[in-house]
């Protein structure tokens, strides 16, 4: 029996194959779950499409944060009037009145240049600033969205993982089973031939060989089956298993102990993003009501210099203040309100869903404990049911009925221990995924 230490020396050591078999089991072949795990991080697309999402998150909350910084503007414009517009142009026929001598300016170049540098900076907008705190919280979300959808893979591929362990030991005892049906057939026809069977033993012993073949036939299928699901999963393809080493049959701590680590699990952390993210929505549509204060900084470059008193280059400064009232605004408030009561009532379902997970998980570590102790019993009770029947046959003191009738049984517990044990398995490392205990020691 090997002893479980931890959860890491778990993942590979809580599965039994049924009896059936007296020959030395050989090495596990199959790869340790934690590189199915490690590879379906990065390459299940559901955690490709949650990374992706979190790219995006990130991006959008930085461009709410360059709408609270300054920001710079250039332009420049090429223009060709039909005229040259210039002050003797416009001055009556004879000169100015009075004889007065006024100077020949341009006033509209006929090919006119114009250029602009503008800095706007924003002073105070209290609706950005919200909105920023709200696109930060929904990055905070996809973050934990992200590792959430992590743990749901991993546990779908532990799922599977245990499953096909299962499923290989279903395998191994059924060409087991169908190996000693073969030689059963082998002892009818033998007897017939002595004299001390009949046709009617060789035929049920056909019959029995054909069942197993079905055994077979079925737990192949189900190997199979599984092994597309878990490479659909992680990516990997598994190798063939040939060795179960057993669980020890320990309790998990007490319950309250799993319980109190369902905090920081991410989809909690999802549910409390979401709720800061619609609280911040809430704030910056009453923030919309008050006024904002920018400062815009300019710079004008023209060769049109008429109004500028000859200067080509000039600039100027505006603090512009606005307040804009606008009658939806109420309504867009009672919308968000009612947002953030769903989001509050969402964050306690999470809440709630997290520790309902812990609880049946940990129920289910106890109830797959006794169906694993009592199918060890009944294992070891249909194997030397089976091996008695097999003798009292061979002494011709039993019938063919009794030998075959104690094979499917023993057969049967086989199955049930397998199963009973990839159970266990998987229970207890869904426990700890529950927790992220698990998913913070395979990294």
């Amino acid at each position: 029996m090997i002893l479980l230490r931890s959860p890491v020396h778990a993942l590979g050591a809580v599965i039994t194959v049924a009896a059936c078999a007296l020959s030395p089991r050989p090495a596990l072949a199959l790869q340790p779950v934690t590189e199915f795990l490690a590879h379906a991080r990065t390459w299940n697309p559901q955690n490709r499409a949650a990374h992706a999402t979190t790219a995006q998150r990130d991006a959008e909350e930085a461009i709410s944060t360059g709408a609270l910084l300054p920001n710079f503007a250039g332009a420049a414009t090429y223009t060709q009037n039909q005229y040259e517009v210039t002050t003797a142009a416009l001055l009556p026929a004879g000169g100015a009145p009075g004889g007065i001598s006024i100077p020949n300016e341009v006033i509209q170049p006929q090919n006119q240049l114009d250029g602009s540098l503008i800095l706007n900076v924003p002073l105070i907008n209290i609706a950005s600033w919200d909105r920023r705190r709200a696109a930060q919280a929904t990055l905070a979300g996809a973050r934990a969205d992200e590792a959430n959808s992590e743990l749901v893979i991993e546990k779908s591929v532990l799922r599977d993982y245990y499953t096909l362990l299962g499923d290989e030991a279903v395998l191994l005892s059924a060409m087991k089973n169908l190996d000693v049906a073969q030689r059963h057939l082998k002892l009818a026809r033998d007897r017939k031939e002595s004299g001390t069977g009949s046709e009617l033993d060789v035929q049920r012993a056909l019959a029995d060989q054909a069942k197993a073949e079905q055994s077979v036939t079925a737990a192949q299928l189900g190997v199979t089956n599984t092994r597309r699901d878990l490479y659909s999963l992680s990516g990997l393809q598994a190798e063939p298993s040939t060795g179960f080493p057993e669980d020890d049959l320990h309790e998990e701590e007490p319950l309250e102990r799993w319980t109190g680590r369902t905090r920081g699990i991410p989809s909690v952390e999802s549910a409390q993003a979401s709720r800061v993210t619609a609280e911040e929505g809430a704030r910056a549509v009453k923030a919309t009501l008050l006024p904002t204060l920018s400062g815009v900084a300019e710079e004008k470059l023209t060769n049109a210099t008429a109004f500028t008193g000859g200067h080509s280059a000039v600039y100027l400064f505006q603090i512009t203040a606005s307040w804009k009232l606008d009658t939806t605004i109420v309504s867009q408030g009672r919308a968000q309100d009612a947002a953030v009561a769903a989001a509050r009532a969402n964050e306690d379902r999470a809440r709630q869903a997290a520790e309902d997970a812990v609880f049946r998980d940990w129920q289910q570590i106890r109830a797959d404990i006794e169906s694993a102790r009592s199918s060890r019993a009944q294992v070891t009770a249909t194997k030397l049911a089976a091996s008695l029947a097999e003798d009292r046959y061979t002494s011709g003191v039993a019938t063919q009925l009794d030998v075959l009738q104690a094979r499917q049984d023993a057969f049967a517990a086989d199955v049930a221990r397998t199963q009973a044990d990839a159970d266990l398995a998987y229970a207890r490392q869904a426990l700890r995924l529950d927790v992220r205990q698990l998913a913070e020691e395979t990294r």
